[in-house]
């Protein structure tokens, strides 16, 4: 049974994770050897979309960070923490001089002032960040939690015998302290839809204050997924008959449900689940058709204020034209690698489901399933978020908090990362902009170049 001291422990390790990530070096020889422009591609302050440039003395791989003046990364106090930003940019330099395309929902956290140019940990340059394009995003009204593919018992890296049991409160621990209201998930709490995965998963979450609430994910819905223990131990007070403050509607499945804190501002949150694992092939159908009409009823009801979406399957690319796969939630490599199952396209429940999120833009639609790692944006600059050129509802991808999921170039193949990296995000929402900030939940750490601003 997991106690209180074991879910604090893994956190116990963080001041020393984030001691590291503060550190920096100047060496005389070649200080001020680099030389950082930005050529941004919009006016809006906070939008990091555009180009950055960097001519240098010497070739090779400059790794760019936002700071807080000429020689400051920048952090944020996190409970007592300093917290820092990993790298927003990596330029490859031949010949003095390179550039690399920041992809345009890329956001300038609150705080930043320069930018700070790094060559093998050795700052080497910076450059101020214009005061018309600095973060003035005004006071935040409400922040929260997304993460994804937790499965107990599937990943057995460290010494608890599962991963989950470590991965799951040292990412609450963390949201916790950034002052989140809820923490929303994509599903798959288990392997195959065990007793004892929703049975961990409601022990730990009873912990917080916050509510945790999930859809189902494949795993869930899998060879050993009953209702009666979904319910008894999956998303406290909201399938009982005292109902949680909050708790708008439950579907007549007993697993869909719509939440509308206070705390949120009119805005709502719907968990939808699948109700089975079953994908590529013709008859496939992973949303049935009365769960398809209770969303579109809640669609309509909802559709002057943001919908935060949470299902556990993402889509495939859908414009057409496009590569199917170098959409939201997917990549693939040079060897043709890509994750496998997405929502099986042309489908009927595929089809309505897509023409839900073309009509309802207000719609921020978080989904799991792939595992990618945030810094697989490398192979497909859509992977973590996107709308289709402003045609769709805002998708965003949540990696794993257990296990992230890595490729590389010319491997049919990818690399499981349980216990190496842990990722989730935290949600900023201020009057008319949401902040998306992707974490390394086990390094401590922002990663900024995953770090994302949409129209709210």
């Amino acid at each position: 049974m997991l106690t209180g001291l074991s879910i604090k422990f893994f956190s116990l390790l963080m001041p020393l994770i984030i001691a590291f990530n503060g550190l920096s070096f100047s060496l005389p020889f070649i200080s001020d050897s680099a030389e950082i422009t930005y050529a941004y591609s919009n006016e809006e302050s906070g939008s990091a979309a555009g180009t950055v440039t960097v001519n240098a003395k010497y070739d090779g791989k400059y790794k760019l960070y936002w700071g807080m003046d000429s020689d400051s990364k920048l952090s944020v106090d996190v409970s007592g923490y300093e917290v820092y930003y990993s790298e927003f940019a990596t330029v490859k330099v031949d010949d003095g001089k390179g550039s690399e395309d920041i992809y345009g929902f890329t956001a300038i956290p609150d705080g930043a002032e320069t930018i700070l140019a790094y060559k093998g940990g050795i700052l080497v340059g910076s450059a101020d960040i214009p005061e018309e394009k600095q973060a003035d995003r005004g006071e935040r009204e409400y922040a929260f939690g997304a993460l994804s593919d937790l499965h107990f018992k599937r990943y057995n890296q460290s010494l608890s015998g599962d991963d989950a049991l470590l991965t799951f409160p040292n990412a609450l621990n963390f949201l916790d302290a950034c002052g989140v209201s809820l923490v929303g998930m994509s599903g798959d709490l288990s392997r195959d839809g065990e007793e004892y995965a929703f049975k961990n998963f409601n022990l730990i979450a009873a912990e917080y204050d916050f509510p945790v609430y999930t859809c189902t994910g494949n795993h869930d819905v899998s060879d050993y997924f009953t209702l009666v223990n979904w319910q008894k131990y999956v998303n406290a007070g909201v399938y009982g008959a005292e109902k949680a403050d909050g708790v708008e509607n439950v579907a007549d499945n007993g697993l869909d449900f719509v939440y509308a804190p206070d705390a949120a501002n009119g805005d709502v949150f719907i968990f939808l689940s699948q109700y089975q694992w079953d994908y590529n092939s013709d008859s496939s159908r992973i949303l049935k058709d009365e769960q398809l009409d209770w969303l579109e009823i809640q669609l309509k009801k909802y559709k002057d204020t943001t919908v935060y979406l949470f299902f556990h399957t993402f889509l495939n690319n859908p414009v057409e034209g496009e590569v199917p796969e170098m959409g939201e939630g997917n990549l693939i490599n040079n060897a043709g690698h890509a994750y496998d199952l997405p929502f099986t396209e042309g489908c009927p429940d595929e089809v309505r489901f897509e023409d839900l999120m073309d009509e309802y833009e207000n719609v921020v639609f978080f989904n799991g399933h792939s595992h990618w790692a945030y810094d697989m944006q490398k192979l497909n600059p859509q992977l973590n978020i996107t709308d289709y050129n402003g045609e769709f509802a805002t998708m965003v991808h949540i990696s794993s908090v257990s296990s992230p999921r890595r490729t590389t170039a010319n491997i049919a193949d990818t690399t499981e990362h349980a216990m190496r990296s842990s990722e989730g995000m935290l949600i900023e929402v201020y009057g008319d902009e949401i902040v998306f900030t992707a974490i390394d939940f086990l390094r401590g750490e922002m990663l900024a170049y995953a770090t994302y601003t949409a129209e709210k």
